[in-house]
């Protein structure tokens, strides 16, 4: 008996319509978060609303605004809850002037997760910024060499700093 082969669009489309999954987390790193073949065809065949931008705040504007994603993860959200929440609030009612004005507080500490190794420099983040002693990282890990500490706690520091001042300086 010959089989139709099941693509992986009916694979995404059948395993949510049966209530398997509660959300996809997108996670495909692009040099141009605009230009994601992969992010346009699954948008296609799965609903915005299951599909979650999961890297960070760096592709967050344009997954939100120009795929209608819904939200985003954010590990830098250990350093600035209060300013990684009202980027997504932003997002989410299309206040793209204050979106713009709280992402790039964000990039500096992104840039060291993705030159180094995103765990390993939040890690070491939640520490430096003086939040809580993260001590040594789980077996198969080791814990960011002492050469990045700088870098780290500078952009660590800052970013906690700047958290109290996001619902002030940031949104209109």
């Amino acid at each position: 008996m010959k089989t139709t082969p099941v693509t992986k669009a009916d694979l995404e489309r059948s395993v949510i319509a049966e209530g398997r999954v509660a959300s996809i987390k997108y996670a495909a790193v692009r040099a141009n978060p605009a230009d994601d073949p992969y992010l346009s065809s699954l948008i296609k065949v799965v609903d915005r609303k299951y599909i979650v931008s999961g890297i960070g705040e760096r592709p967050a504007m344009v997954h939100l605004r120009d795929f209608g994603l819904t939200g985003f993860t954010s590990g830098s959200v250990c350093i600035a809850p209060r300013g990684s929440m009202r980027l997504l609030h932003a997002l989410q009612t299309k206040n793209y002037a204050a979106a713009e004005n709280i992402r790039p507080a964000f990039m500096p500490l992104e840039d060291c997760r993705d030159a180094t190794s995103p765990i390993r420099v939040l890690h070491e983040a939640v520490t430096l910024a003086g939040i809580a002693d993260m001590g040594p990282m789980l077996p198969m890990l080791s814990n960011l060499d002492a050469v990045h500490h700088a870098a780290v706690k500078l952009a660590a520091v800052n970013l906690l700093a700047q958290n109290d001042t996001f619902q002030d300086r940031h949104v209109a």
